[in-house]
């Protein structure tokens, strides 16, 4: 029998950056284990910034977010961290890299920071995740010998390496040519597929979009109640 318990909830959410004119304000969102969504939405209008949130990396100002029955309100940050680094794979569009370290140590830097998480099934990953994006060859480099495209795949490979729950990817192809850029989707898609995980997506590419049977427009949201 499928499981219909959502995986992650938001009720009542209320964000501003400080001076900014700039308001989230999202009554509630319901997502669902193991299904893949894509939220659009005009640039500026909060879609990175309710990643963000969702993944409590920025902590809500109002209302309260749900994580596999864990309310992100209850965890320090210390716990929201080791909650994250278990459960959530996240692709930032800056990277987020370790400049002077090698793909490898980039790709492992989850697993290993903190010792929270056994990183010996990472470390079995590895070599496979890296052919298939075709940066096997350069685990040894540093990353600041790398191009854009590369930096991305490498971003990509971290967020996926020890199976995480939740895969937030935010524009996690904006740097790759078009063969690349399937490559990535394809192997995201097929990794959620594979270990019952959600995808909570962010593009302005249509054919990416195109690939999604669930789709958030976030300005709909802020305006009535969805689920």
């Amino acid at each position: 029998m499928p499981n219909t318990k959502p995986i992650i909830t938001a009720e009542n959410l209320v964000f501003q950056y400080p001076g900014s004119e700039f308001k989230l304000d999202l009554p509630q969102l319901e997502i669902a284990v193991g299904a893949q969504y894509v939220i659009t939405g005009p640039s500026g209008c909060g879609k990175t910034t309710l990643l963000r949130l969702l993944s409590g990396i920025e902590s809500t100002q109002i209302g309260e977010i749900t994580v596999k029955g864990q309310r992100l309100s209850e965890l320090s940050n210390m716990a929201i961290r080791d909650f994250r680094n278990r459960e959530f794979g996240f692709i930032f569009q800056d990277f987020r890299l370790v400049e002077y370290l090698s793909l490898r140590d980039n790709i492992l830097l989850g697993v290993t920071l903190g010792n929270k998480i056994d990183p010996a099934p990472a470390i079995a990953r590895l070599d496979e995740l890296t052919n298939r994006v075709g940066i096997a060859h350069l685990l040894n480099r540093r990353v600041i010998k790398l191009s854009r495209g590369e930096m991305q795949r490498v971003a990509v490979c971290r967020a996926l390496i020890h199976n995480p729950s939740v895969i937030f990817a935010d524009e996690p192809t904006a740097n790759l040519d078009p063969k690349n850029s399937n490559v990535i989707w394809e192997l995201i898609n097929s990794e959620a597929r594979s270990n019952n995980a959600t995808v909570l997506a962010v593009t302005h590419n249509i054919d990416s979009i195109n690939r999604f049977e669930h789709v958030l427009e976030l300005e709909s949201l802020m305006e009535t109640t969805v689920s």
